[in-house]
């Protein structure tokens, strides 16, 4: 059945569980957080999804074999989180796997898939993150990853549908089985990457985590991304504090060039000026939600800078340049992109032309562009 594609017609943008919090989570902290949205006017914004991830769910199915939430953790239910949310202008997220167990060992969606698909659409879930944990890969003997992926998350994606719901399908298989070759019209979102983690370098132990690495995995499939399914390059670390405020703005800025769902990773029951500073600017938020919904090219790259054009609705544009090295570097990136038009840097509100540039290392630079 062909999903929804006006549910996303921007990339989705909120707050999701995992990257702070892991399985360590709670109802209370869920409504504190839906408080925290609407208190910093990150809901205003359009930070209005509020996903669960992994760790909502009891041990064990119910003796009719549906997913039911742990008892101690979410005494009150999902559907009492899906209502409040409703009610605050919020939606609610919530996160199972193609495969028999979760990442975390809980119930999965394996041979469930339309008795989860009701239980969601019952308790007024709006986004389901769908991930590609403890996979079954032997019940389907000669096929490969990606077609076990096409079916099972296909599988998904029918049962979605036919409850009538409508509900946001992030495709999680960590870029496994190449999605985004095939994912549009199945889900709305399809991860590109391994899961990302709160660091800028490449090191021994994340290898292909890190924001650069993620970056450089995502930025050459443009061609995939637009209105109703985009690229999923993982979530956003700002403000959890493994880089340098440099190198967060960094990673927003990308993130916004590259049309990627943002949805925050930090703690915003405590959340910082400098955080909210930088995922609330608006001008990035503008480039990432411009109903084009075009993923930014990268239109040069030499010696570790990276320049990238984003085409915009009203004929205008977005310019990034990007220095990914660990020293200072001079470039001129209005030698690889017709920028003509006056231009707003968005970080600094400064109107100007797109020209030559000094930056620091690991900064990134983003003008507004006019038409013209």
């Amino acid at each position: 059945m062909p999903i929804d594609f006006t549910l996303a017609p921007t990339p989705p943008m909120g707050f999701n569980t995992w990257n702070r919090f892991g399985m360590d989570i709670s109802e209370a902290l869920i409504d504190e957080t839906m408080d925290a949205l609407v208190s910093t006017g990150l809901a205003e914004l359009g930070y209005v999804h509020l996903n669960i991830d992994d760790g909502w769910m009891a041990p064990e199915r119910s003796a009719a074999g549906a997913l039911v939430p742990d008892p101690q953790r979410f005494p009150g239910g999902i559907k009492r989180l899906a209502d409040r949310a409703h009610g605050m202008g919020l939606k609610l997220g919530l996160y199972s796997d193609c495969g028999r167990k979760t990442c975390g060992g809980l119930p999965a969606s394996y041979g469930h898939e339309r008795q989860d698909a009701d239980t969601f659409a019952r308790w007024g879930i709006d986004y389901l993150k769908h991930d590609w944990c403890h996979v079954p890969f032997e019940d389907f003997p000669g096929a490969s990853e990606r077609e076990v992926a096409q079916i099972l998350y296909g599988r998904m994606s029918d049962a979605l549908v036919a409850t009538g719901r409508p509900v946001v399908l992030s495709m999680c298989s960590w870029g496994h089985g190449e999605p985004w070759e095939w994912a549009r019209g199945v889900g709305h979102l399809w991860r590109t990457t391994p899961d990302i983690m709160d660091t800028y370098h490449r090191d021994a132990h994340r290898g292909t985590q890190d924001m650069l690495a993620i970056f450089e995995r995502n930025v050459v499939l443009d061609p995939f991304a637009g209105p109703g399914g985009f690229n999923d390059p993982d979530m956003l670390e700002v403000g959890n504090g493994g880089m340098t405020a440099v190198e967060y703005r960094t990673h927003f800025a990308l993130w916004c060039m590259m049309a990627a769902p943002l949805l925050l990773g930090c703690d915003l029951r405590g959340v910082s000026a400098e955080t909210l500073a930088i995922v609330g600017n608006r001008q990035l938020i503008a480039i990432n939600q411009d109903p084009l919904g075009q993923q930014a090219r990268r239109v040069w790259q030499e010696g570790g800078v990276h320049v990238l054009a984003k085409p915009l609705a009203d004929g205008g544009q977005a310019v990034a340049v990007f220095n990914q090295t660990d020293g200072a570097k001079d470039t001129a990136p209005q030698e690889h992109v017709s920028a003509a038009g006056p231009a707003i840097d968005v970080w600094t509100g400064a109107r100007e032309r797109v020209g030559p540039v000094h930056l620091e290392p690991h900064q990134a630079k983003v003008w507004r562009v006019a038409a013209g």
